[in-house]
């Protein structure tokens, strides 16, 4: 997703695509939902946002799963 604007209220579409997106990964685990939500486009700050982990939790679990095999 691209970065927010100066405004903190998100627009209409954008809260939108984060209802989506939550309900997209609503029963997973939140290492596999920031998988998933990488794989949709989301960055690595909007997917710590929607999971309520840190901004960089996208990036540490794409970097886990990769290592996985």
């Amino acid at each position: 997703m691209p970065k927010r604007k100066a405004s903190k209220i998100p627009d209409a579409a954008e809260r939108i695509a984060r209802a989506l997106a939550v309900l997209a990964v609503k029963d997973i685990e939140k290492e596999e939902a920031a998988r998933r939500l990488l794989a949709m486009g989301y960055d690595a700050p909007t997917i710590g946002g929607l999971l309520d982990v840190g901004p960089n939790f996208a990036n540490v679990a794409k970097l886990r799963r990769s290592k996985k095999g």
